[in-house]
């Protein structure tokens, strides 16, 4: 393809099993969202339409290129491809000020990962003269049963690091993760495509392509596990306090990459790719009904302004619910068989404090992950119905929009059942179908790690219950004026404004949403009466300020 003198880069795609496999998940759960795309974009006029389906099969050829390519220049094309064409979708409107805006900033971010990952190409080349993936693997020091240390090999530290960095920027992982809840501007569609299958995996599949890299440079390796876990934790925490539907999956969407790259980085390859299909399965699923929520809710985002759709949406409200579910990990759904298997090998791992301080962080992720998921969907789905719903009987998605969704949730209550490691007995489809491409894990669990994973699952259970009795029933109520900053959290994701004193027995009242530009001490309005005469009661009326930090407490008189 490219020759000068001894210098010479082949024309060569790469077919292995880890490229089949991403090729499988990105044309499989790529071609269920361009199909949704179909019904959810109808609404555009003819030379939007036509933009925007160009817009995704540049998106979806780019995917493609990446993950077969079989030397880095094609790697860093297709790289590039994928970057440019998300800028496209996610500034599709770009009549929105909000969408041009999110789509430099995520185009500027995945710039500054392609710049680190050139340059860890241009390492690797000064080191092995090669460009492809063969060639360089095959130059390595430390591999053919030869031993080293860092210090025999500076370059491929090096090189580690700055294809980490392209790895972080393109997976949206901490610190150059503030693109992906804004990409949140792009059409439905487009978010489905980014967060589930496509785009943020990508820095997970560069990782593990370059496994013969990373198993021969230990710091590197482990600063790939500690992104993760940290990025989880992290991500997850955030999710609690949107309101924003779309916005607590992109949240989560980070959480859950951070599990994979937290896997990766332990050297579980072949479970960090388990996560992945899981992931696009459920995510996919949650991104697409969320979008016919909207869709019914006249193009509205915010979860406050829901509430009861479980009875007039209910075929979007049980997809939604088994893709919460399958979030939260709970069996038999894909999410706890893939989630799961990711804890016990990070438990299990023999001599490696690592392992369990990774470990120690994505067990508290997973709790975080069952009380968020919890909240969004008693919000969105249980309870009354919203006064500030724009929309007050909607109705459910035509099918060209409903019926990959139902296909999603299908995958995503069997799909788990193709590897259940978790439990430590039955089939062992991915891993065995990956091993020949990124190896055999070096080491197996044991009972420890199944009780694990069933405490795991039950406390995030739990916590997914314990939303209902916070967002439904109100159970914090009678603590909230003792703890402030819990106070200052619920409030800010919950659609109350005013509460009774302590034993009044009024209910709560409602109040609209209050805008982005909302003043800098915003009055929360008492409850209101009716005409008919009542008798006096005492209500606490409060005053927050939007713009304090959490922990200050609201102002409050009683009246």
């Amino acid at each position: 393809w490219i020759k000068t003198g001894s210098f010479e880069v082949p024309f060569n795609l790469l077919v292995d099993q880890l490229s089949i496999f991403m090729c499988l998940v990105i044309t499989g759960v790529g071609g269920l969202i361009v199909s949704y795309a179909v019904g959810y974009m109808d609404k555009e006029d003819d030379p939007s339409y036509a933009r925007f389906f160009t817009y995704m099969d540049v998106f979806v050829f780019s995917m493609l290129l990446l993950v077969l390519a079989g030397n880095f220049i094609f790697l860093i094309v297709g790289w590039a491809l994928v970057g440019l064409s998300s800028y496209f979708l996610i500034g599709f409107w770009y009549h929105r000020r909000s969408a041009v805006l999110a789509a430099r900033k995520a185009f500027v971010m995945n710039v500054i990962g392609d710049v680190g990952m050139i340059l860890g190409t241009f390492v690797l080349f000064i080191s092995y003269h090669a460009v492809t993936y063969a060639k360089v693997f095959d130059a390595i020091p430390c591999t053919g049963g030869r031993s080293c240390i860092f210090f025999d090999s500076p370059g491929l530290e090096l090189a580690a690091f700055l294809l980490l960095v392209g790895a972080v920027a393109k997976s949206a992982q901490i610190p150059l993760h503030t693109w992906l809840p804004d990409a949140m501007e792009g059409p439905t569609p487009v978010s489905a495509l980014i967060h589930a299958a496509t785009m943020v995996t990508a820095g997970v599949y560069l990782v593990g392509r370059m496994h013969p890299i990373y198993d021969e440079a230990p710091i590197a390796h482990g600063a790939v596990a500690i992104v993760g876990a940290v990025t989880a934790l992290f991500a997850a925490t955030i999710a609690i306090v949107q309101t924003d539907i779309k916005r607590v999956l992109a949240y989560s969407t980070m959480s859950q990459i951070g599990y994979m790259f937290l896997a990766v980085g332990i050297g579980a390859y072949t479970a960090g790719f388990f996560h992945l299909l899981s992931h696009a399965f459920f995510k996919a699923l949650l991104f697409m009904a969320a979008g016919n929520v909207i869709h019914a809710m006249n193009d509205e985002q915010d979860m406050r302004k829901y509430g009861g759709l479980f009875r007039q949406l209910p075929r979007t409200s049980w997809s939604f619910l088994i893709g919460s579910l399958s979030l939260v990990g709970v069996i038999p759904f894909v999410g706890f068989f893939s989630k799961e298997q990711i804890l016990g090998a990070a438990f299990s791992k023999p001599d490696a404090s690592l392992a369990l301080a990774v470990w120690a962080f994505g067990f508290i992720t997973a709790l975080v992950t069952g009380f968020y998921t919890g909240r969004m969907w008693w919000m969105s789905f249980a309870g009354k119905p919203s006064p500030d719903r724009p929309v007050e009987h909607p109705h459910e998605a035509p099918p060209i929009m409903l019926v990959p969704v139902l296909i999603l949730a299908l995958l995503a209550t069997i799909g788990g059942f193709i590897q259940t490691r978790a439990l430590g007995f039955g089939p062992h489809l991915v891993d065995d179908f990956l091993q020949a491409a990124v190896g055999k894990q070096a080491w197996e669990g044991g009972a420890a790690e199944v009780i694990a994973t069933f405490v795991t699952m039950i406390l995030a259970a739990v916590l997914f219950l314990a939303a209902y009795r916070i967002y439904i029933r109100h159970a914090w109520k009678p603590w909230s004026a003792m703890v402030p900053w819990a106070q200052r959290v619920l409030e800010r994701s919950a659609p109350w404004t005013a509460w009774p004193a302590s034993g009044s027995g009024m209910s709560r009242s409602r109040s609209s949403t209050e805008p982005s530009s909302a003043p800098a001490s915003w009055p929360r309005p008492a409850p209101t009466t009716s005409a008919s005469p009542r008798p006096a009661t005492s209500v606490t009326t409060c005053w927050c300020s939007w713009r304090a930090p959490w922990w200050s407490p609201c102002s409050c008189s009683r009246g």
